[in-house]
């Protein structure tokens, strides 16, 4: 009989029943062979497309040893190597003063131009010679750098420092047959800074301008020259808006695909939505009140430094100045990936007796603040303020200055008794450029002009040491110290936050940073194009 006739035969009831069991049939062979598919292959990424990352401001000299302009180090991060990603082999002396390392054979620039030790040579002399007034100075001040071949290099340091390597890794090369025959004072006017050549996984193409000079728009393509393998983007391009008003909108309109704050607003949190990543990655930089008892006598008594820290309730402060999960408690300038453990405090009894015997001693406890004109730093030291009137502090006088003003006239001269500000640690244990006492006064970074000598000996030998038991057991011992002598009440700790549309893949941070740009240092790997490809195929290639 024709399946046709033998349909027909059947009753109504029978009719549904069969019909539900092919459609059954059919919905569970496509689900075997999708799972089989699944099971049998996966999505890789492939070369092309196009990212766009929005910024606000503007690039002036795309150099990183000229510049501390954040527009320039992003765009830099993805169109120079650095010497970590060059090397192949790294040898130490017994002393850790002397380090000799090896590049990689081959090596050329965007243009062709082969990389040498010359140009490593070429990037610690200008960067360690003062008219050049690089913001890498004092990383490489006083070392020693010589060629020992076309491909070897030694660096011989005036004492051992346990950290030197991570400086050599994240030192950025620039090209000597670019640079080289200008005088240092000079670099920044050169032509290259906006049109660079460098090593790294991108190389310049062109920008974009509007008539009054504003770069709207610059753009990378693969560099053909990469030593490594070439980076699965086709184009990255930056574009500039003067506001971050400006910059959000675009984002909502998608004429970005993604853009990253330092600045943990509610207006930027909220573009996590549907469609969009979000990534919260730590940074080592803390806030805290630093205390200078020279202007005001009050704060020379540690018992008075530490009624005022523990009558600050920081968790209030996080719950009401910082969307979710955008700040977290520090207790000390050494920044972990883990939740630290807090002091033990005086109870509210306790900080109001002292304060009330403070009191009766001086005439008026009165105290004053600086603060940067920052919104997230004003809303902290409102409530800041309130928690000490509470405990009866008679005047908390909070001085918002714009940031631009509080380096000259402020910091330089230690003019201030109390100012809120921040510090990032470059090496996240190596924090003598702002406890040593040594570092008390300007270009140094002790903001609480601290000074104890057992705190400077363990700072010494944290930077010295390379056995890393000792090491922790140093670090545990400055903190300690730290939290004893109360130089400073440390408050919170912020992260960068980076936010792009799902179609970018590959974007991932594995460490704290120290510097937004950071976030570039793996973007060869990011995507937007995948292929489907048999899982045993994929294993061959691999």
């Amino acid at each position: 009989m024709y399946p046709k006739l033998i349909f027909n035969s059947f009753s109504k009831r029978e009719k549904v029943i069969f019909l539900a069991a092919i459609a059954i049939f059919i919905i569970g062979s496509i689900t075997r062979a999708t799972v089989a598919v699944d099971q049998s292959s996966d999505f890789i990424p492939v070369r092309g497309g196009t990212y766009r990352e929005g910024e606000v401001g503007q690039p002036i000299a795309i150099n990183p040893v000229t510049s501390s302009n954040p527009v320039d180090l992003d765009i830099s991060a993805a169109i120079y190597s650095t010497l970590g990603d060059l090397l192949t082999n790294h040898d130490t002396d017994k002393d850790g003063q002397i380090h000799s390392v090896k590049i990689k054979e081959g090596l050329k620039w965007s243009n062709g131009t082969p990389l040498t030790s010359d140009d490593v040579i070429f990037t610690v002399r200008t960067i360690q010679n003062p008219d050049t007034k690089s913001p890498l100075f004092k990383n490489w001040e006083g070392v020693v750098v010589e060629r020992i071949s076309e491909l070897q290099i030694r660096f011989t340091l005036q004492t051992s420092y346990a950290f030197f390597m991570e400086n050599v890794e994240k030192l950025p090369i620039i090209p000597e047959h670019i640079f080289g025959k200008l005088p240092p004072a000079n670099l920044k006017l050169s032509t290259y800074n906006l049109e660079p050549i460098g090593s790294g996984p991108y190389k310049f193409e062109s920008f974009s301008k509007r008539k009054d000079g504003f770069i709207k728009e610059y753009r990378l393509k693969q560099n053909e020259h990469y030593h490594k393998n070439q980076p699965f983007l086709e184009n990255v391009f930056f574009v500039f808006f003067e506001t971050e008003k400006d910059l959000l909108q675009a984002f909502s309109l998608r004429q970005i695909d993604g853009f990253g704050s330092t600045n943990p607003k509610e207006e930027i949190v909220a573009q996590k939505r549907r469609g969009t990543v979000t990534n919260i990655i730590p940074m080592s930089r803390y806030y805290a009140i630093f205390f200078n008892s020279n202007i005001n006598p009050i704060l020379k008594n540690e018992t008075t430094r530490t009624a005022l820290r523990d009558a600050i309730d920081k968790n209030q402060i996080i719950e009401k100045v910082f969307p979710e999960n955008t700040a977290r408690v520090t207790e000390g300038p050494i920044i972990k990936a883990e939740n630290e453990s807090a002091p033990e405090k005086l109870s509210k009894d306790e900080i109001i007796k002292h304060i009330e015997k403070r009191k009766a001693v001086e005439e008026r406890f009165s105290l004053n603040l600086v603060i940067p004109d920052v919104d997230f730093l004003e809303e902290t030291a409102k409530i800041i303020k309130e928690n000490w009137e509470s405990i009866g502090i008679d005047d908390v006088n909070l001085i918002e200055l714009p940031s631009e003003d509080l380096l000259e006239n402020v910091i330089k001269p230690n003019n201030y008794e109390m100012i809120l500000f921040g510090n990032i640690v470059e090496i996240s244990e190596d924090v003598f450029p702002f406890w040593h006492s040594s570092e008390r006064f300007y270009p140094g970074l002790n903001l609480s002009l601290y000074k104890n000598s057992e705190a400077d000996t363990l700072m010494e030998r944290i930077r010295q040491g390379d056995n890393t038991k000792e090491k922790a057991q140093h670090v545990k011992e400055l903190e300690e110290a730290l939290q004893e002598d109360v130089p400073a009440i440390f408050l919170y700790s912020l992260p960068y936050i980076h936010i792009h549309t799902e179609k970018l893949k590959g974007f991932e941070t594995k460490n704290i940073i120290a510097s937004p740009s950071e976030r570039f240092k793996n973007i060869a790997n990011w995507h937007t194009k995948t292929a489907r490809i048999v899982k045993d195929e994929l294993e061959t290639q691999e």
